[in-house]
């Protein structure tokens, strides 16, 4: 116990300090996403609600309520915000703090099943992933869902009927990311499958484990508030097909984790693939028995390692079945990416320790040399690319802290601009990250009547439009709306330019009625 304890705390503050470290100025990255994020979290601090410091273009406050995201990231990082920390801080704080409760809780769950070894292994390969070093060099919420991933696998396995302890580790999930719907409903299957007790007792412990997910999200949707005016839902419920594109970045994914390369193209297929058949033969030689007559192995280790393997299956399946379903009916941008693959990465990385382990004891002597140097591979290519990706993320930045954006001549612009002019832009979360300046979008479409009471609001504040040349998906192209609202350009730069509303056309004169001049008296009357 003493030297698990040690070595589970060292790895633990390890970890800690290496993101804490990997994510200094100009880190951590800055995804769109931070914007959300990090505002709601200032907000909820300075004024006790979620909201985040953009608006539409339409509306009369430069902030909107929270709307795509649920609240409980924002809600841990208001913690060290309310303790002085600056919100860019807090965020290397939780996701520093987050990393550490992974490895923890992926450790307590390996090392009774696969030994000292298996389980500092297991956690190795996990925090060597492109993925895992990915999402943790950026302010994402994926840090903080791991985390608890992490916990409601252990939990699954050592403590396997607590059904509301899995129920609320789910809820505190769903709270994070709606994915972590996934989680409550692996839960609730974890439930059901314990065949040691009566059907009426697995259904009620998978009610207990699923309410507390299905009371925080009725909680969240019902008492947050709406932006006024706002026309349309954040999702539109159908069915979307055009799968080829996505289905083609999850392979790239899938191989890119498989062999974690220097250079992301071109993909090494066969290299993935020979990947793939070596981990389906070291399943094959833990799977098949000796002869017919070796009873089941039914000792500590073995039960463990059946329940670890199918605590993992679960959680891997219903998180995959709710990604897959949400593509389909909810949101056909959806990417099957990194971000989305971190929490199936740890997952499947711990089912494989278990088999490794396993298969330790069965392989032959070759076997093991061959399997030693795979890993040393492996080992050393992430270790690469890992530092790649960290050595990019402190020189460069990534995504919005990259010099790029902190170098644009068109932010520079809109830093000389006086605090009270009012802004709209492609990206506010630029001006937002880089001047802690609120900034509104810029109109979705470009029909005639959006435009016109578009100019209509832009020359009533004295606003200016600040538009940088690479386009966002969330309006419309710059180019298309000052081309048809005729706008009227201010400034060109290498990266955007500035726009402000033409001038007021001439106000039109209206007819009168003819006046009426005094008549001269006649001569006669004089």
């Amino acid at each position: 116990m003493v030297r698990r304890t040690a070595v589970m705390v060292l790895g633990a503050l390890a970890i800690v300090a290496s993101v804490f470290r990997f994510t200094d100025a100009p880190g951590p990255g800055l995804d769109p996403d931070a914007l959300s994020y990090l505002g709601a979290a200032r907000a909820l601090v300075s004024d006790g609600a979620f909201r985040i410091p953009t608006a539409p273009w339409w509306s009369d406050s430069a902030t909107a309520p929270l709307a795509h995201f649920p609240p409980g990231y924002s809600a841990v990082l208001a913690v060290p915000i309310a303790l002085g920390a600056d919100a860019r801080l807090a965020a290397r704080i939780v996701q520093s703090v987050a990393a550490g409760i992974t490895v923890t809780a992926l450790m307590l769950v390996l090392w009774p099943v696969t030994g000292a070894w298996g389980a500092v292994l297991g956690v190795l390969a996990v925090v060597l992933s492109p993925a895992f070093a990915l999402v943790h060099l950026s302010v994402l919420s994926e840090p903080l869902f791991l985390a608890l991933v992490a916990l409601a696998l252990w939990s699954f396995v050592r403590r396997p009927r607590a059904a509301l302890t899995h129920g609320t580790i789910a809820a505190a999930a769903t709270m994070v990311r709606y994915a972590g719907l996934s989680v409550a409903g692996a839960a609730a299957l974890w439930a059901l499958r314990d065949r040691s007790t009566p059907w009426r007792e697995r259904v009620q412990r998978a009610a207990l484990a699923l309410a507390p997910s299905l009371l925080a999200m009725a909680a969240w949707t019902l008492t947050r508030p709406r932006a006024p005016g706002q026309a349309a839902p954040i999702r539109q419920l159908a069915f979307y097909g055009h799968w080829m594109p996505t289905l083609r970045e999850g392979a790239r994914t899938v191989a890119h984790l498989l062999v974690p390369l220097l250079e992301w193209e071109p993909v090494p297929k066969l290299a993935a693939v020979g990947t793939l058949v070596a981990l389906a033969a070291l399943v094959w030689s833990t799977t098949r028995a000796p002869d017919d007559t070796t009873p089941p192995d039914t000792g500590p280790r073995a039960t463990g390692e059946r329940a670890l393997l199918e605590a993992t299956g679960i959680l891997a399946l219903c998180y995959a079945a709710l990604v897959v379903a949400s593509r389909a009916v909810a949101d056909p941008d959806i990417p099957f990416d990194f971000r989305l693959a971190a929490p199936l990465v740890s997952l499947v990385v711990v089912a494989v320790s278990v088999v490794a382990a396993r298969a330790w004891r069965v392989i032959s002597a070759p076997a093991r040399v061959f399997g030693v140097l795979a890993v040393a591979v492996w080992s050393a290519v992430a270790i690469r690319t890992g530092y790649e990706q960290v050595d990019y993320a402190l020189t460069e930045g990534n995504d919005f802290a990259g010099r790029d954006w902190r170098e644009s001549p068109t932010l520079a612009w809109a830093r000389a601009q006086d605090s009270t002019r009012a802004i709209y832009t492609n990206w506010p979360c630029a001006i937002w990250f880089h001047l802690d300046r609120r900034a509104r979008d810029l109109p979705g479409d470009t029909d005639d009547r959006t435009l016109r009471d578009f100019v209509a609001r832009l020359r009533a504040s004295g606003g200016a439009v600040v538009a940088w040349s690479v386009q966002s998906p969330e309006t419309a192209p710059t180019d298309s709306i000052v081309a048809r609202a005729g706008l009227v350009r201010v400034a060109t730069f290498s990266d955007g330019a500035v726009f402000a509303a033409p001038p007021a056309p001439p106000a039109t004169p209206t007819a009168t009625a003819p006046v009426a001049l005094p008549v001269a008296p006649a001569a006669a009357h004089r």
